[in-house]
């Protein structure tokens, strides 16, 4: 067992490790209180673990909230997400959930107790401090979601251990949230970008614009972007071969499971905690070949030349070669976040009054080109949903094909009123006689209908499937 003793301003955990003479008091000291709760939940549930009391029906009673997550995480969150997922829930366990419900017995929790928790979250406790982001006063209902995500699964698997009967999340009153849609660029907004970033004689400029037209061409994401190498660069076939991504990971994650890296960047920075990697994609439907519009391949070659020039002044120790496509001036890899970083220090740059760059990241380019290529398309969701790499159909539509352009928007309603006006002029003496024009009108306008309302198209495919035969 672990005790907490108050020292001063701080709180210290107070423990004991071996048996019999070897057996000494250990002290983990400088802890706030809600450090101290969960690091005293960590360590019971190690110490039961050592003993072998995982097993005993005595400890199944008495083990708590803050034991059963740790073992959650070590037999299911360590094996199935990933790098970026296991640090976020980890952080949501740490700061929210071991120091206010840790303590409480697992098997006394229930869905009354965690509509109060949930409460409290929302009117009460304080947010976790978030390094270079502004303090809020209250912890948002997004954040709530993303808790009970995580314990909602987690105690679905106490169901499954049979440490619980039945799960006391699936019933709970969440806070209303509605997810804020991101903002996109129009067309017309893109190509003023892409004219301002087309210096061929200044390199920093002329990068942004290669990731924005491959962004924009080829609906790839920023990771994809910054781990694009020449040698996936297919000119031939005019095809990208995306089958890797860059990312920033926690040294300490690198062994997890989900995490299969290719390549890491050597450190710059002695005693870093984190380290720069070329990991295969998030999941089995990003590794993809990728179209690539001639417009891009045309950007790139002249990119190649510019970075050969570069290499040949700097020599190879100004240069490092790493072989990828989009880089910073000296080689080194371009992370998503220095991505977007200069994407919106170039919207400030251009200081067009349609633009806000406050609402505008460089993973919005994703969004325009979906919404792009499922116009051009004519709404064939399946192409749009295979050159994005996107798992399912429901990803596409729920996030990102449930966007539109002003301009589409104008020709939409245009047609409706060809159709409205003209169109029924057209029709003979049989109401059910409508003529050819008008048939077309109807198609091409229930065509965009359906892609500038994904969730009408979704209806239309549900509708259509068979049923099931017994």
């Amino acid at each position: 067992m672990a005790s907490i003793v108050k020292r001063g301003k701080t709180y210290s955990v107070v423990y004991y490790e071996g048996e019999g003479k070897k057996r000494q008091q250990k002290w983990e000291s400088g802890l706030t209180y809600s450090a101290a709760k969960a690091m005293k939940a960590k360590i019971e549930h190690e110490q039961a673990q050592q003993t072998g009391g995982g097993d005993s029906e005595n400890h199944l009673k008495e083990m708590t909230v803050s034991e059963f997550l740790y073992e959650f995480i070590e037999k299911y969150g360590a094996k199935k997400w990933s790098a970026s997922t296991y640090d976020g829930n980890i952080g949501l366990l740490e700061n929210y959930v071991h120091p206010y419900i840790g303590d409480k017995k697992l098997f006394s929790l229930s869905t009354k107790m965690i509509d109060d928790y949930y409460h409290f979250l929302e009117t009460e406790a304080e947010p976790a401090t978030n390094m270079g982001k502004p303090t809020r006063e209250r912890i948002t209902a997004s954040t709530i979601h993303d808790i009970h995500k995580v314990l909602r699964c987690a105690f679905n698997l106490a169901v499954r251990w049979d440490y619980r009967k039945k799960n006391p999340f699936l019933n709970v009153t969440l806070p209303e949230h509605k997810e804020k849609e991101r903002v996109v660029l129009e067309p017309s907004q893109i190509l003023k970008v892409l004219k301002f970033t087309c210096r061929t004689d200044n390199y920093d400029y002329y990068l942004i614009h290669c990731a924005v037209l491959i962004a924009i061409g080829c609906t790839i994401r920023g990771g994809e972007i910054g781990g694009l190498q020449w040698d996936r660069v297919h000119y031939e076939k005019m095809t990208f071969h995306i089958d890797r991504a860059i990312d920033r990971i926690s040294k300490k994650n690198l062994k997890l499971p989900k995490v299969r890296i290719l390549f890491k960047f050597p450190n710059l920075i002695p005693g870093a905690k984190t380290c720069i990697v070329l990991k295969q994609p998030k999941n089995d439907h990003s590794a993809r070949d990728v179209d690539i519009p001639q417009i891009v391949l045309n950007a790139l070659q002249l990119l190649k030349q510019m970075q050969e020039k570069l290499k040949a002044e700097l020599g190879s120790d100004g240069y490092i070669d790493y072989n990828l496509v989009i880089c910073q001036a000296n080689g080194r890899p371009m992370m998503t976040e220095h991505l977007n970083k200069r994407f919106k220090e170039i919207l400030v740059e251009m200081n067009d009054p349609e633009i806000n760059p406050e609402e505008i990241v460089f993973h919005s380019l994703r969004h325009t080109s979906a919404t792009a290529k499922l116009f051009v398309s004519h709404g064939d969701y399946n192409s749009v949903m295979q050159a994005g790499g996107w798992a399912n159909l429901e990803m596409l539509t729920r996030r990102y094909g449930k966007h539109s352009f002003q301009d589409n928007r104008e020709k939409l309603a245009q047609k409706m009123d060809d159709f409205l006006g003209g169109g029924l002029e057209e029709t003979k003496g049989d109401i059910g006689d409508t003529s050819g024009a008008q048939a077309g009108a109807i198609a091409q306008a229930l065509q965009t209908l359906l892609q500038t309302n994904p969730d009408l198209l979704m209806q239309v495919v549900r509708s259509v499937q068979p049923a099931n035969k017994e």
